[in-house]
Order: C-alpha cells, then structure tokens, then sequence
C-alpha cells in the first residue's frame, strides 16, 4: 500500500478481516495495535527518507501468517519498508505526542524484533531474512522487515493475556 497517513487504517482493517476469517477473532485487538504501530512507524519513517527514495512512491507492505505456539494460536505481523536502517526504539519525554510504538507493541506482542530480507520485496514474491552469513552492506538496500507475534486467542475466540515483552533485533521467530 502507498506510504500514507491512511496506511495503519487501511492496515488494521485488513488484518481484522483476514483474522475473522482465520477463525482468529481473539488476536484481533491486540493485532490491529501491532499492525498499526509497525505499519505507522513504517509510513513515518519513510516520510522522512521520501526524497532519496523518490522518485519511486514509498510503499509498506504487511503480511499476516498464523500458527500454532506453546500457548495455542499465534499470529505473526511483519511489516516491510524501504528503509535500510534497524528500528529505533525511543524514549520520549511526558509531553510528546508519538514515539512509543515500539514500547506498545513490546508490552502487548510475545516477541518481537526486525530483519533484512535476502533479496528485493515485490508483490509476489516471499520475504524472508537474509542467512546471517549473508548479511552485508548490500543487504541493507532491500529495506527491513519489523514484526511482532501475538497470541491468537483462546478456543473460544477470546483475546488471552498479553506478551512477554522480549526482543530478538536482527532474527525472526517463526509462528
């Protein structure tokens, strides 16, 4: 989807949609947080960087998979931009008004962290991350992927408690 403001809505409501129909009702609050503080701090960040991407239109992509975990089902939200940079957790002050996405989605996900992937990201084609031996400069310009997993709900469908709050920067955990 086109890097804009509307972007994390847009976002949110496709992944309670897809979750509905997965059968996955009790993920859907906590996933529309993750999906839309990952899918915002994309867009943000790529505001940011427009004019050395341009003149390409920004895009974020955002891939749901489910699975089972030691709990039961869990989701996975990966988020993809163009930005060959790591996240950057911050730690804003009382006042501020935006930075704690990365907070939020730690207090809520059972993981969470970020990778390159191993080659350029298009439409149809699976991301994956780059095999550590792999990893170079180069990498980098294939953009990042951050992603969050969360737990899926109960047998009935309703949310269950909230994650562990742990980072794995650089991996990925399969769900």
């Amino acid at each position: 989807m086109a890097a804009t403001k509307s972007a994390p809505g847009w976002a949110r409501r496709l992944a309670v949609e897809t979750l509905t129909g997965w059968g996955l009702p009790g993920a859907c609050e906590v996933a529309q947080l993750v999906v839309s503080e990952l899918v915002t701090n994309s867009v943000n960040a790529l505001e940011k960087a427009a004019q050395q991407i341009a003149p390409e239109v920004p895009v974020v992509r955002f891939r749901l998979s489910a699975g089972l975990g030691r709990g039961g089902p869990v989701v996975t939200v990966e988020a993809w931009d163009q930005i060959p940079f790591p996240p950057v957790r911050r730690s804003p002050g009382a006042g501020e008004e935006s930075g704690r996405g990365l907070f939020l989605v730690e207090a809520v996900a059972e993981n969470w962290g970020w990778y390159w992937p191993d080659r350029q990201v298009s439409r149809d084609m699976e991301w994956c991350p780059a095999e550590p031996g792999r990893i170079t400069q180069n990498t980098a310009v294939f953009g990042k992927v951050t992603w969050a997993v969360v737990a899926g709900g109960d047998e009935d469908g309703r949310p269950v408690g909230h994650g562990t709050g742990t980072n794995s920067a650089g991996t990925r955990r399969q769900a």
